[in-house]
C-alpha cells in the first residue's frame, strides 16, 4: 500500500512538473497559422464531437485514445474497437480506426491509425499550370499512435499516447513523433459525480519538409545547377486542456452529464467547450456542445455548435454500439460524422 501511494505521488509530481512548464512553450494569436502537422486537430469519434469536445472528464474505451489517453483504462469489456468516418472539406474524407485491449494488473494498451483521403488531385508544373496532362497525385497524410492507461487507483486513471505524424506530396515529406498525456480524477474534493480532466497534447518534435521536390534548378556563373530551397521547421499545434464535468442520475436508469472544457493553444486562439449528453439505460444517447473561440471575430469562426446522438445494444458478452454527429461549418457544408463501435 505504501508503495502504491509512493508511485501516485511521484506520478503525481511529474505531472504537475510537466504541466506548469507548459506556458513557456505556449505561445499567442500571432502565430496563427505557423504550425505544422495540423491534421491532429481533426477530431475523431462521433460522440465526443458531437459533445465539441469537451467532455475529457468521462470519455471512455477506445473513443478516448484521442480525446483524453486516460480513459482507455475505463473499458469496461476486454477488447474493443472502433471506426470513424467524416468529411471535413468537400472531398476530403477523413478514416480512423482504434483497437484496444485490458491486460490485466499491467493496464490497457491501444492503437488507432487516422488517415486522410484527398482524392486524385490534378498535376500541375510551372510548364503545365493548368494540368492538361492529365496526371494526378494523391498526398498522404495520416497519425499512427500507441496508447498505454492504467488505473493507480479507484479515482484516478492515468494515460500516455506515442505518435508518429507523417505527411507526403510527390517528392516531399515531413514527419514529427508527439505525445498526448492525460489525467482523470473521479469524484473531485469528494463530491459525487463532479470528476476533473488535464490533457497535454501534441507535445514532440518540430515538422519540417525533405525531399528532392525542394530543389531548383538555377543558373550559375551560366552553367545550370540544382539548389536546395530551404523548408521552415515548425512546431505542432500543441495543447493544454482542463476539464470539468458532472455525471447526475435524474431517475432511474436516466443520467445527465454536463461538461467543460478550457483549451490552451500555443499557435491560435484560446478555446472554451461546452457539452451535455442525456443517458437512457445505456442504450439511446442525445447529444450537444458548443465551441467558442476566444478574441476570434464571428466571420473567423469556422466550428460552433454541435448535436448527435447514439445508440447501443449488448448481445450476449458483445456491446454494438453506433454514434452520429453533426458539426456545423461556416462557409462550407456541415460536417456529419459516423462511428461504429464493437466490444467483447
Amino acid at each position: 500500500m505504501n508503495k502504491i501511494k509512493l508511485l501516485n505521488g511521484v506520478i503525481w509530481i511529474v505531472l504537475v512538473l510537466f504541466l506548469a512548464s507548459l506556458p513557456v512553450y505556449a505561445g499567442d494569436a500571432d502565430r496563427i497559422g505557423t504550425a505544422a502537422g495540423t491534421q491532429v486537430l481533426v477530431p475523431v469519434g462521433a460522440r465526443d464531437l458531437a459533445m465539441a469536445g469537451s467532455d475529457i472528464v468521462f470519455t471512455t474505451g477506445v473513443d478516448a485514445i484521442y480525446w483524453n489517453p486516460a480513459g482507455l483504462s475505463n473499458m469496461e469489456q476486454s477488447a474493443a474497437g472502433m471506426f470513424s468516418t467524416v468529411n471535413i472539406f468537400s472531398d476530403v474524407r477523413v478514416n480512423y480506426l482504434a483497437v484496444g485491449a485490458g491486460m490485466g494488473k499491467f493496464g490497457h494498451i491501444g492503437f488507432s491509425i487516422k488517415a486522410f483521403d484527398f482524392g486524385d488531385i490534378p498535376l500541375t508544373t510551372v510548364e503545365d499550370m493548368d494540368g492538361s496532362n492529365g496526371r494526378t497525385f494523391s498526398p498522404t497524410f495520416s497519425t499512427i499512435a500507441l496508447t498505454y492507461s492504467n488505473k493507480l487507483t479507484s479515482t484516478i486513471n492515468v494515460g500516455l499516447t506515442t505518435k508518429l505524424i507523417y505527411e507526403s506530396a510527390p517528392r516531399v515529406n515531413g514527419s514529427a513523433v508527439a505525445f498526448d498525456i492525460g489525467l482523470q480524477y473521479k469524484n473531485l474534493a469528494g463530491i459525487e459525480g463532479v470528476s476533473f480532466a488535464v490533457v497535454a497534447k501534441n507535445i514532440g518534435s518540430n515538422l519540417q519538409y525533405q525531399g528532392t521536390g525542394l530543389m531548383q534548378m538555377v543558373t550559375v556563373d551560366g552553367r545550370q545547377e540544382f539548389v536546395r530551397r530551404g523548408a521552415t521547421s515548425d512546431q505542432l499545434p500543441a495543447s493544454l486542456e482542463l476539464g470539468l464535468s458532472y455525471n447526475y442520475k435524474v431517475m432511474e436508469d436516466n443520467t445527465l452529464i454536463l461538461s467543460g472544457v478550457f483549451r490552451n493553444n500555443n499557435v491560435q486562439n484560446d478555446e472554451f467547450r461546452f457539452g451535455m449528453e442525456y443517458n437512457y439505460k445505456n442504450f439511446l444517447m442525445l447529444r450537444g456542445g458548443y465551441l467558442y473561440t476566444a478574441n476570434t471575430p464571428s466571420e473567423e469562426v469556422v466550428y460552433s455548435f454541435s448535436l448527435g446522438a447514439g445508440l447501443q445494444y449488448k448481445l450476449g458478452n458483445t456491446l454494438l454500439g453506433i454514434d452520429y454527429a453533426f458539426r456545423n461549418v461556416q462557409y462550407f457544408d456541415a460536417s456529419n460524422m459516423f462511428t461504429l463501435r464493437v466490444g467483447f
